[in-house]
């Protein structure tokens, strides 16, 4: 049996971690609440929604962006990707602007950094595969 003062200091442990579980939740909404904000000044550059069909789990999207000298990594937010995909990003030219692939989880809406300190002016699209055989939706935004 606890003590009256063991028993408080439990009351004042159990209270501080709803308080911080209330203060964590207050900081998720507002950090979700700034990520979707379209804005390029809230976003650091520019900002682009996109969607397309990936054929047999591959595809590079045909809008061609180019980075700026606001933002130098090439972020995504999926919306929609029902299949595990990986992502990168690729110059007009054919070569990627990063060395390698990144992962992204079925139904992830984190952001995900493509390319990090990427050159201003650099022109890209972006490209997904993911290992299924069916075609499917992908969409999401982009920042640059």
């Amino acid at each position: 049996m606890l003590n009256t003062k063991e028993y408080f200091k439990q009351i004042d442990a159990t209270l501080a971690v709803k308080e911080v579980d209330n203060e964590t939740a207050a900081l998720d909404s507002l950090i979700e609440d700034i990520s979707d904000d379209k804005s390029a000044s809230v976003a650091g550059g520019a900002v682009k929604n996109f969607s397309g069909t990936l054929n047999a789990g591959f595809g590079i999207l045909p809008t061609l962006y180019k980075t700026t000298r606001q933002f130098n990594d090439i972020s995504i937010r999926l919306t929609k990707n029902p299949y595990g995909t990986f992502v990168f990003a690729r110059r007009p030219n054919g070569k990627d602007v990063n060395t390698y692939y990144r992962y992204i989880p079925a139904n992830y809406h984190g952001v995900v950094t493509v390319a990090a300190d990427v050159k201003d002016g650099t022109s890209f699209r972006l490209g997904f595969s993911a290992s299924t055989t069916r075609t499917f939706q992908i969409a999401g935004r982009t920042t640059y």
